[in-house]
């Protein structure tokens, strides 16, 4: 039987994207993924005020492999763990709707999960990836970078990509230890992944910033900056009062 791979996309207010996307989702693995894996794309709708619901139906309706979830909890980590929760793989990826990895990595991602990850991510800072940004998000990724080092002493080269993939055993001892349900979400699954010595494997991607316009990025980033150090300082707090390592 073929490995059942769950790829999520988590969408808040997408509707200038999604219908393009999730199309343009499901023409690639139709050509790459077909014969090696049972793939399902979830939407996961993370109580959209926009269109993003009717669409999402709509697609789930025309694109067999394509399914709409409702989340009414808001936040990104939310929309990813409750559809990760309530669906059954072998394989759960998360990307952004924005697509801003390019998906000849998602193949790389699976595989290097079939192959013993525990925990597969997109870097953005690996030998071989590519990335195009504006220069403020050039230097708050590398602060950010340079901050979780600091404080973790993390190998892990990028926490806070957006394209994942984790296994049935990482689901089952990490999730219900992440607290955050927005954007910290993705900092806490690795850092606690590799609290836990679980194996993590880095993927080159090419990324690229794609939104503009009224389209841009929701995220305000000195406001997130300030949120994140919080949650780091949370979690480094955390990690040593309550989890004991493997």
């Amino acid at each position: 039987m073929l490995p059942k791979v769950l790829i999520v996309i988590p969408a808040y207010n997408e509707q200038a994207v999604l219908a393009k996307n999730i199309k343009q989702l499901v023409n690639f693995c139709r050509q790459s993924l077909v014969g090696d894996f049972f793939y399902s794309i979830i939407i996961a709708d993370n109580n959209s005020t926009d269109q993003t619901s009717e669409i999402g139906k709509s697609l789930a309706v025309e694109l067999l492999e394509v399914e709409y979830f409702f989340v009414a909890i808001k936040g990104k980590g939310a929309a990813i763990i409750s559809a990760w929760e309530n669906f059954t793989a072998d394989v759960y990826c998360f990307m952004d709707a924005d697509l801003a990895t390019d998906l000849e990595a998602l193949p790389k991602l699976i595989k290097s999960m079939m192959a013993g990850a525990d925990l597969a991510i997109g870097s953005r800072f690996s030998r071989n990836s590519k990335v195009q940004r504006s220069i403020i998000r050039k230097i708050f990724s590398l602060g950010y970078r340079t901050l979780i080092k600091i404080i973790f002493k993390t190998k892990v080269s990028d926490l806070p990509c957006g394209f994942k993939a984790i296994n049935q055993k990482t689901k089952a001892l990490i999730l219900p230890k992440i607290f955050n349900r927005e954007w910290f979400f993705d900092s806490e699954l690795v850092l606690l992944a590799e609290h836990f010595n679980l194996k993590i494997m880095e993927v080159p991607v090419i990324w690229m910033e794609k939104r503009s316009g009224d389209d841009k990025s929701k995220v305000k980033l000195f406001s997130l900056a300030k949120a994140y150090l919080a949650k780091s300082i949370e979690l480094k707090k955390r990690l040593k009062t309550v989890y004991e390592k493997f």
